[in-house]
């Protein structure tokens, strides 16, 4: 699929002031248009084929996830829709499959590597570290990748990590970290992520 990528300017709520520097939000998620193909079955053309190659378009694209793209959230315009509808497309000898080449633009969460980025803890809070999760992005927080005050306490229920000041991390804590790898597939969005930086922890 093609795709012609523009990124999306962070708004005002994302812009951050931690002690006397302030960060911006690097890009995270773009507008992108894409190409997609889209098989319609011989009982399938019918005189609503515009309306039902989008809610097949949506129901396949939206939530999905690539790694050249990362996740679509949503799809924002669907071209040339009247060419769909006057259109039979290409048959598939054999078959009578019709095959449809749907040009869309989507807006898509893709982070990158070094990017600052707000997290929700999740369950799983050990002495080996802990996970986040931004969205669909899940990453994980190695207890090597923290401050070194901060400690694991298994005696408290739930267990959790405490440091100077009376800092907690566990379940349901805001904390910003530093993404440090990425893995982007199919099957989801995943990274290792730091606390030991300036301006990072919970928020």
């Amino acid at each position: 699929a093609r795709a012609a990528i523009a990124p999306i300017p962070a708004p005002p709520s994302r812009r951050w002031r931690s002690g006397p520097r302030a960060h911006i939000a690097d890009p995270m998620f773009f507008h992108l248009t894409m190409e997609k193909t889209l098989v319609l079955s011989p009982k399938d053309l019918r005189r609503n084929i515009r309306s039902l190659l989008r809610s097949k378009l949506i129901k396949l694209v939206e939530g999905s996830c690539s790694r050249r793209y990362g996740y679509i959230i949503a799809i924002t315009h669907i071209h040339n829709t009247e060419a769909l509808q006057s259109s039979l497309g290409r048959i598939c000898e054999g078959t009578g499959n019709v095959v449809f080449n749907v040009q869309y633009n989507a807006i898509v969460f893709k982070p990158f590597r070094n990017q600052v980025i707000d997290a929700l803890v999740t369950d799983g809070v050990t002495k080996e570290g802990f996970f986040a999760k931004a969205g669909p992005l899940e990453m994980f927080i190695s207890y090597k990748n923290m401050p070194s005050d901060m400690q694991f306490d298994d005696t408290a229920v739930p267990s959790h990590f405490t440091g100077d000041g009376g800092v907690k991390i566990e379940k349901d804590t805001c904390v910003r970290v530093k993404i440090l790898n990425t893995r982007i597939d199919a099957d989801g969005m995943h990274a290792v992520a730091t606390l030991k930086e300036d301006y990072l922890g919970v928020i």
